[in-house]
Protein backbone atom coordinates (compact mmCIF):
# COMPACT_ATOMS: atom_id res chain seq x y z
CA UNK A 1 0.00 0.00 0.00
CA UNK A 2 1.30 3.40 -1.15
CA UNK A 3 2.04 5.81 1.74
CA UNK A 4 0.59 9.00 0.86
CA UNK A 5 2.49 12.47 2.10
CA UNK A 6 2.62 16.02 2.00
CA UNK A 7 6.39 17.91 1.82
CA UNK A 8 6.67 21.24 2.90
CA UNK A 9 10.12 23.03 2.22
CA UNK A 10 12.04 25.88 4.74
CA UNK A 11 14.96 27.10 5.92
CA UNK A 12 15.25 24.26 8.74
CA UNK A 13 18.12 21.94 8.95
CA UNK A 14 16.57 18.30 8.73
CA UNK A 15 13.91 16.39 7.62
CA UNK A 16 10.63 16.06 10.14
CA UNK A 17 7.93 13.95 9.67
CA UNK A 18 4.48 14.27 11.90
CA UNK A 19 1.28 12.19 11.55
CA UNK A 20 -1.50 15.17 12.08
CA UNK A 21 -4.94 14.68 13.93
CA UNK A 22 -6.78 14.24 10.77
CA UNK A 23 -4.28 11.54 9.56
CA UNK A 24 -2.31 13.54 7.26
CA UNK A 25 1.27 12.74 6.74
CA UNK A 26 3.34 15.56 6.55
CA UNK A 27 7.22 15.74 5.90
CA UNK A 28 9.26 18.85 6.45
CA UNK A 29 12.34 19.30 4.71
CA UNK A 30 14.99 21.56 4.05
CA UNK A 31 14.99 23.58 0.69
CA UNK A 32 18.10 21.91 -0.44
CA UNK A 33 16.96 17.83 0.43
CA UNK A 34 16.57 15.92 -2.56
CA UNK A 35 13.35 14.29 -3.51
CA UNK A 36 15.36 10.47 -3.13
CA UNK A 37 16.68 11.59 0.86
CA UNK A 38 13.04 12.45 1.84
CA UNK A 39 12.24 9.64 0.22
CA UNK A 40 14.74 7.65 1.82
CA UNK A 41 13.73 9.27 5.66
CA UNK A 42 9.96 8.35 5.45
CA UNK A 43 10.93 5.00 4.03
CA UNK A 44 13.23 4.63 7.48
CA UNK A 45 10.33 5.60 9.38
CA UNK A 46 7.90 4.13 7.48
CA UNK A 47 6.50 1.12 10.69
CA UNK A 48 6.05 4.64 12.92
CA UNK A 49 4.08 6.48 10.68
CA UNK A 50 1.86 3.08 10.04
CA UNK A 51 1.24 3.12 13.76
CA UNK A 52 0.32 6.50 13.56
CA UNK A 53 -2.31 6.28 11.59
CA UNK A 54 -3.79 3.70 13.40
CA UNK A 55 -3.80 5.68 16.88
CA UNK A 56 -7.46 5.86 18.06
CA UNK A 57 -6.79 9.35 18.83
CA UNK A 58 -6.39 10.41 15.18
CA UNK A 59 -9.65 11.97 13.35
CA UNK A 60 -11.77 9.16 12.04
CA UNK A 61 -13.18 9.39 8.35
CA UNK A 62 -13.51 12.88 7.36
CA UNK A 63 -16.74 14.66 7.42
CA UNK A 64 -19.04 15.91 4.91
CA UNK A 65 -18.07 19.27 3.81
CA UNK A 66 -20.22 22.13 4.72
CA UNK A 67 -23.07 22.82 3.31
CA UNK A 68 -23.98 26.81 3.38
CA UNK A 69 -27.99 26.05 3.16
CA UNK A 70 -30.80 26.38 5.69
CA UNK A 71 -30.43 24.10 8.19
CA UNK A 72 -26.49 23.23 8.24
CA UNK A 73 -25.45 23.90 11.68
CA UNK A 74 -22.68 25.85 13.01
CA UNK A 75 -20.80 25.87 16.17
CA UNK A 76 -19.25 28.80 18.56
CA UNK A 77 -17.71 28.36 21.66
CA UNK A 78 -19.88 25.07 21.89
CA UNK A 79 -23.13 25.81 21.33
CA UNK A 80 -24.55 24.97 17.90
CA UNK A 81 -26.28 27.70 15.60
CA UNK A 82 -28.50 27.00 12.53
CA UNK A 83 -27.64 28.46 9.65
CA UNK A 84 -30.86 30.95 8.20
CA UNK A 85 -30.35 32.03 4.64
CA UNK A 86 -32.25 35.25 4.44
CA UNK A 87 -33.00 38.39 1.90
CA UNK A 88 -30.95 41.38 2.16
CA UNK A 89 -28.13 43.44 1.85
CA UNK A 90 -24.89 41.00 0.06
CA UNK A 91 -21.92 40.49 2.42
CA UNK A 92 -23.49 40.10 5.95
CA UNK A 93 -23.30 37.68 8.42
CA UNK A 94 -24.56 37.66 11.88
CA UNK A 95 -25.34 36.11 14.85
CA UNK A 96 -28.98 36.75 15.80
CA UNK A 97 -30.39 34.43 18.92
CA UNK A 98 -30.21 30.88 18.14
CA UNK A 99 -29.11 30.67 14.71
CA UNK A 100 -26.91 32.76 11.92
CA UNK A 101 -28.05 34.29 8.94
CA UNK A 102 -26.46 34.97 5.78
CA UNK A 103 -27.96 36.67 2.96
CA UNK A 104 -28.87 34.39 0.11
CA UNK A 105 -26.99 35.66 -2.67
CA UNK A 106 -23.78 35.47 -0.32
CA UNK A 107 -24.64 31.60 -0.16
CA UNK A 108 -21.34 30.94 -2.71
CA UNK A 109 -19.85 33.41 -0.04
CA UNK A 110 -20.41 31.25 2.93
CA UNK A 111 -16.99 29.85 4.33
CA UNK A 112 -15.51 33.15 3.68
CA UNK A 113 -18.32 35.45 5.62
CA UNK A 114 -17.77 32.40 8.05
CA UNK A 115 -13.94 32.32 8.70
CA UNK A 116 -14.28 36.19 8.78
CA UNK A 117 -16.83 36.63 11.72
CA UNK A 118 -15.01 33.63 13.62
CA UNK A 119 -11.75 35.23 13.05
CA UNK A 120 -13.06 38.91 14.57
CA UNK A 121 -14.70 36.66 17.05
CA UNK A 122 -11.80 35.21 17.98
CA UNK A 123 -9.32 38.11 18.26
CA UNK A 124 -12.15 39.89 20.12
CA UNK A 125 -12.71 36.77 22.37
CA UNK A 126 -8.58 35.86 22.81
CA UNK A 127 -6.75 38.79 23.47
CA UNK A 128 -8.09 39.71 26.94
CA UNK A 129 -8.65 36.30 28.01
CA UNK A 130 -4.93 35.58 27.08
CA UNK A 131 -3.97 38.38 29.24
CA UNK A 132 -6.35 37.47 32.58
CA UNK A 133 -4.60 34.02 32.64
CA UNK A 134 -0.94 35.08 31.92
CA UNK A 135 -1.40 37.63 34.69
CA UNK A 136 -3.02 34.98 36.82
CA UNK A 137 0.01 32.57 35.95
CA UNK A 138 2.61 35.37 36.33
CA UNK A 139 3.82 34.66 33.11
CA UNK A 140 4.78 37.18 30.52
CA UNK A 141 4.46 36.67 26.63
CA UNK A 142 5.73 38.65 23.35
CA UNK A 143 2.91 39.44 21.07
CA UNK A 144 -0.45 37.36 19.88
CA UNK A 145 -1.44 36.08 16.47
CA UNK A 146 -4.80 34.63 15.69
CA UNK A 147 -4.65 33.41 12.45
CA UNK A 148 -5.25 30.05 9.92
CA UNK A 149 -3.10 27.51 11.52
CA UNK A 150 -3.11 24.71 8.95
CA UNK A 151 -2.17 21.88 11.69
CA UNK A 152 -2.37 23.13 15.00
CA UNK A 153 -4.85 24.63 17.48
CA UNK A 154 -2.05 26.78 19.05
CA UNK A 155 1.85 27.36 19.45
CA UNK A 156 4.46 28.80 21.31
CA UNK A 157 7.80 30.52 20.41
CA UNK A 158 10.99 30.38 22.23
CA UNK A 159 10.76 33.85 22.21
CA UNK A 160 7.82 34.27 23.03
CA UNK A 161 4.84 34.71 20.37
CA UNK A 162 1.77 33.26 20.83
CA UNK A 163 -0.19 31.84 18.11
CA UNK A 164 -3.99 30.87 17.91
CA UNK A 165 -6.54 29.02 15.32
CA UNK A 166 -9.37 31.15 14.54
CA UNK A 167 -11.56 27.81 15.07
CA UNK A 168 -10.58 26.95 18.80
CA UNK A 169 -13.36 29.42 18.94
CA UNK A 170 -15.88 27.00 17.83
CA UNK A 171 -14.95 24.76 20.88
CA UNK A 172 -16.40 25.43 24.70
CA UNK A 173 -14.47 27.79 26.94
CA UNK A 174 -12.90 25.10 28.76
CA UNK A 175 -11.08 24.08 25.74
CA UNK A 176 -10.10 27.81 25.07
CA UNK A 177 -9.06 28.24 28.22
CA UNK A 178 -6.70 24.86 28.28
CA UNK A 179 -4.99 25.85 25.29
CA UNK A 180 -4.39 29.24 26.22
CA UNK A 181 -2.86 27.89 29.76
CA UNK A 182 -1.06 25.49 27.68
CA UNK A 183 0.73 28.02 25.52
CA UNK A 184 1.39 30.13 28.17
CA UNK A 185 2.76 27.21 30.04
CA UNK A 186 5.45 26.55 27.32
CA UNK A 187 6.80 30.05 27.51
CA UNK A 188 8.13 28.60 30.99
CA UNK A 189 8.48 24.74 30.41
CA UNK A 190 9.36 24.43 26.76
CA UNK A 191 9.01 20.50 26.99
CA UNK A 192 5.80 18.62 28.77
CA UNK A 193 7.78 18.05 31.73
CA UNK A 194 6.31 17.43 35.19
CA UNK A 195 6.57 20.79 35.65
CA UNK A 196 4.74 21.79 32.36
CA UNK A 197 1.99 19.81 33.52
CA UNK A 198 1.78 21.16 37.10
CA UNK A 199 1.59 24.42 35.87
CA UNK A 200 -1.26 23.69 33.55
CA UNK A 201 -3.34 21.56 36.14
CA UNK A 202 -3.63 24.53 38.49
CA UNK A 203 -4.65 27.30 36.08
CA UNK A 204 -6.51 24.63 33.94
CA UNK A 205 -8.38 22.40 36.01
CA UNK A 206 -10.45 21.20 33.55
CA UNK A 207 -7.24 19.93 31.28
CA UNK A 208 -8.04 16.50 30.98
CA UNK A 209 -11.85 16.64 29.91
CA UNK A 210 -10.95 19.76 27.47
CA UNK A 211 -8.28 17.86 25.88
CA UNK A 212 -10.50 14.63 25.47
CA UNK A 213 -13.32 16.70 23.73
CA UNK A 214 -10.63 18.24 21.13
CA UNK A 215 -10.07 14.57 20.57
CA UNK A 216 -13.74 13.64 20.19
CA UNK A 217 -15.02 16.56 18.36
CA UNK A 218 -12.21 18.23 16.87
CA UNK A 219 -12.87 17.06 13.71
CA UNK A 220 -15.98 19.19 13.67
CA UNK A 221 -13.75 22.44 14.05
CA UNK A 222 -12.10 21.93 10.78
CA UNK A 223 -14.16 22.59 7.83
Amino acid sequence: MNLQYEIIRSARKSIGITVERDRRVVVRAPHQASDQSVSAAVASRRFWIWQKLRDPNKYPDPLPAKEYVTGETFLYLGQPYTLVLTDGNRGTLKLAGEQFEVTLVDRDRGKELFKAWYLGQARACLNPRIATLAAEMGIGYRRICVRELRYRWASCTPGGTLSFNWRIVQAPMIVVDYLIVHELAHVREPNHSPEFWNLVAVHAPSWASARDWLKQNGSWLEW
